[in-house]
């Protein structure tokens, strides 16, 4: 079993936080991220207006990349900012830009599922941007994937607590999804992988960020996780972000303020806020 990996997360969380839970099998198999590390200050959560959530990387000044599919369709969008399994800050999404895909080896155009997101406000103190680039990682080396998926499969209230496990290269397709995997242990019918809500997660080689989790596998008992994690390359299409996030900034609303946590309100916990709307842009 195959799938996009975007997991639905409670609404009513942006009201109330988000709080960490056990067993972990958000990253299957992997470990907790500490506050500190330079993943959890580029990592946030993104939750679109179905309540559906993925991962995403701060990577300008009020910019996120992500995948596409996590956005494609959403009119309404907010990029939640966590530390220790808890919401310390909302910003709206106020564009999104998704890659517009390459010409397929037959004429047609090839997807990229990558997207660009532009926030109204300024990350809070302590978060702020990865860095893109560096080399395409090679079959048999290794990438570190993070995410803020579920950690229980059946409880949406689990999601929250960013999570990262280190996996080796597989192969590369032809066009150009990294597969990842621990072969050996994949054999034996489970292993370490993204799950649900870690879709747009960073993919991180060599200090920088070189691909977005884009691709989950695994047995249907699983929700399809536990086998191959794909994901799709940036570094190659890195001059086409830096475009992205100069445009998306660009016409964001000038004098931007520090992310916060707005006031409690009823009618937004079972929904996202009025205010969390994608007026520019098109969403890919």
């Amino acid at each position: 079993m195959t799938h996009r990996i975007s997991a639905a997360v409670l609404a009513a969380a942006l009201a109330g936080g988000l709080t960490a839970a056990s067993p972990a099998h958000a990253i299957i198999g992997g470990s907790a991220v500490g506050t500190g590390d330079a993943l959890a200050r580029s990592s946030v959560l993104i939750v679109t207006g179905d309540a559906n959530g993925c991962t995403g990387t701060i990577i300008g000044r009020r910019s996120v990349l992500t995948a596409a599919h996590c956005v494609a369709g959403a009119r309404l969008a907010v990029v939640a900012f966590i530390r220790s399994g808890r919401i310390v800050a909302l910003s709206p999404v106020v564009s999104a830009s998704g890659h517009p895909g390459v010409p397929g080896p037959r004429g047609g155009t090839a997807p990229i599922d990558v997207a660009v997101l532009t926030m109204r406000d300024l990350p809070p103190a302590g978060y702020g941007p990865a860095r893109i680039g560096g080399r395409d990682p090679a079959p048999g080396t290794s990438v570190t994937i993070a995410g803020f998926g579920r950690q229980q499969l059946d409880s949406m209230r689990s999601a929250g607590q960013l999570r990262r496990v280190t996996l080796p290269v597989l192969q590369r397709s032809p066009s150009g999804y990294t597969a990842l995997g621990n072969a050996q242990m994949i054999a034996r019918g489970f292993g370490p992988s993204a799950c649900q809500g870690d879709s747009g997660g960073p993919a991180v080689a060599g200090g920088s960020v070189v691909g977005v989790v884009s691709l989950v596998s695994g047995p249907p008992e699983t929700r399809g996780c536990g086998s191959l994690t794909v994901a799709m390359p940036v570094v190659a299409i890195a001059s086409w972000i830096r475009g992205a996030v100069a445009t998306g900034e660009s016409r964001a609303p000038a004098n931007p303020r520090v992310a916060t946590l707005p006031p409690p309100r009823a009618p937004e916990r079972q929904g996202l806020p009025p205010w969390a709307r994608i007026d520019g842009g098109t969403a890919p």
